[in-house]
């Protein structure tokens, strides 16, 4: 089992991986910065990953059978996406790049949403003032007379 400290340190290597790629392939000026700038997206993914799996860690409740239903079909339409990239890069053309891209953030919010509905229940507590009692004073009336301007009040 991957530990939490680690998880957490890939999801924020995948967030500085992507700025930099974003920084760098930023002017376009060569093709090398044109596929920095197409697969920058690929570290966060990797970061939201590393979250989902995270959240995996802390689920109270287990996967029931549409939890394992959605999972799969998440990790498919992922594999897909991943699929298309590379054939695009290497034989196909480079517009299903972005196609491919789009079915891995697809599949990783189908699976963020599974395992955000795994996580325990929150406890929902309310709070309610209660009224005044006008008899709470013992009907001797201490309560309304006016305070004394003499006395100095203390803090």
């Amino acid at each position: 089992m991957v530990p939490r400290v680690i998880l957490s340190a890939v999801a924020l290597a995948g967030v500085l991986v992507s700025v930099v790629m974003v920084v760098v392939g930023l002017p376009e000026a060569t093709p090398a910065q044109t596929v920095l700038l197409e697969l920058s997206s690929l570290p966060l993914s990797v970061s939201v990953a590393a979250g989902v799996w995270l959240l995996h860690l802390s689920a109270a409740r287990p996967a029931g059978r549409r939890s394992r239903m959605v999972l799969s079909g998440a990790a498919a339409t992922i594999a897909f996406g991943l699929v298309l990239m590379a054939w695009a890069y290497l034989a196909g053309p480079r517009d299903r790049v972005h196609t491919g891209q789009v079915l891995v953030w697809l599949g990783l919010f189908a699976a963020l949403v599974v395992m955000i509905r795994r996580q325990p229940r929150r406890r929902a507590t309310r709070f309610a003032l209660l009224e005044d009692d006008e008899d709470d004073t013992g009907g001797d009336g201490e309560d309304d007379a006016p305070a004394d301007r003499d006395r100095t009040p203390s803090l």
